[in-house]
């Protein structure tokens, strides 16, 4: 007993890195406990919407080219990607972007990620530094915000700004608002275009404007891209495509892209980011100690998707169906709008955490409460709904989330 005795002890004196401390639970942890003891109508099957991992079925021909390279399980994969993935994922930039066939290099514009999530938080890993506790680099971020920009500042030793999307300014976040002091402590600025929740793109003026603010005040600009390639109309402008449209070079910026939303393979983990050769070989260099890398035969696939824009194109299709459903059941109602691209509906119902309450108890539709994405006070007015379901059952659920609004309007 008495080992055992020394042995709790030591183990009630473990150190952690205190930067934990910092995080708060990940929304879906939140949302799980918000509706933990709330008794469901058993007759009802879960109608999930939290989340937006898309449910469309991927594409077919992905099965025999990971069949095929069976053999090749055997193999530690390359660390920064095999040359005919990264060919490839160059190639689509310049084929979605419509840029100059020089702009970007295979061997020093691109390296290969086991999906953005992970290259969004290890991107601060590589930029962030600080020689005392009192020095800390700043991180801003738009707020709403995807949760891992904030994670990735705190544990890099950063302190995170948050700047609001605002309706009246289309829910783009105005990073030139911030005052000289504080953009000259800045190491990096997170960007989300199309965003999540709300789904907006930055233009060519939106653009212009904080890639002009990186370069004077030299922060590095992370634009996270994963929704380009799913809109309804115009395809949005991507930074690097805004670069060349503003005749200006790709200093300072790393842009991510991930093939989980486009070609509905979120368990495939593959993604890259592109831009500033500076960066991407900074990068790469702690990529080498700490990431992961997909398996050979998931790169050979993840090549071929990368390649083929067909079942993108018929991907984006569902999303507008689904759009034009939604549009006629809320038509203007609940602040509903048609995105600039991603698949979430950002509906005001002026108490996020009521409703998705109220919409678990009576329906079994499970949302995501617009606080939980968010510090900003007005994004407690929101719910973040995923349309990933296919066209029936999203139908379905839009119009019994419409019944429960309007009944408790």
């Amino acid at each position: 007993m008495k080992n055992l005795s020394m042995k709790n002890n030591k183990t009630n004196n473990l150190k952690f890195n205190e930067s934990l401390e910092l995080l708060s639970d990940y929304p879906f942890q939140r949302l799980n406990n918000l509706l933990k003891n709330i008794k469901t109508k058993k007759s009802k099957s879960p109608i999930i919407l939290s989340i937006g991992e898309p449910r469309h079925q991927p594409p077919n021909f992905i099965k025999e080219i990971i069949n095929k390279n069976f053999s090749k399980w055997k193999k530690y994969p390359p660390t920064l990607g095999m040359k005919e993935l990264n060919i490839s994922c160059i190639a689509w930039l310049k084929r979605r972007y419509n840029l100059p066939k020089s702009s970007l290099n295979p061997d020093q514009n691109i390296v290969q990620l086991a999906g953005t999530r992970e290259g969004l938080f290890n991107i601060a890993l590589s930029v962030n530094t600080i020689s005392a506790k009192t020095n800390k680099p700043i991180v801003l971020m738009p707020d709403p915000f995807y949760q891992v920009y904030d994670g990735a500042a705190k544990i890099s030793g950063a302190k995170s700004i948050y700047i609001e999307s605002l309706k009246k300014n289309r829910f783009i976040p105005d990073f030139c608002s911030v005052n000289k002091k504080t953009l000259e402590k800045t190491s990096m600025i997170y960007i989300c275009s199309p965003s999540n929740p709300e789904g907006s793109a930055l233009n060519i003026e939106e653009w212009n404007k904080v890639i002009s603010l990186a370069k004077k005040y030299n922060i590095i600009l992370v634009a996270d891209e994963c929704y380009t390639d799913i809109y309804i109309d115009k395809p949005p402008l991507g930074i690097l495509e805004a670069c060349i449209k503003l005749n200006t070079s790709f200093d300072n910026i790393i842009c991510f892209h991930s093939l989980s939303k486009r070609s509905n393979v979120p368990g495939l983990r593959s993604g890259f980011a592109a831009g500033d050769a500076k960066i991407i070989n900074n990068f790469k260099k702690l990529r080498h100690f700490c990431a992961g890398q997909q398996p050979i035969p998931i790169q050979e696939a993840a090549t071929s998707l990368w390649n083929d824009d067909l079942h993108a194109s018929k991907n984006r299709l569902k999303y507008k169906k689904k759009f034009l459903a939604a549009r006629e059941i809320f038509e203007d109602k609940f602040n509903f709008y048609i995105p600039d691209g991603g698949f979430y509906l950002w509906l005001n119902v002026k108490n996020g955490e009521k409703i998705t309450k109220l919409l678990w108890r009576e329906k079994n539709i499970k949302v995501m409460p617009g606080a939980y994405l968010s510090n900003a006070k007005d994004s407690k007015k929101y719910i973040r709904v995923a349309l990933v379901l296919n066209l029936q059952q999203t139908k379905f659920a839009l119009q019994e989330i419409y019944d429960v609004l309007k009944k408790n309007n």
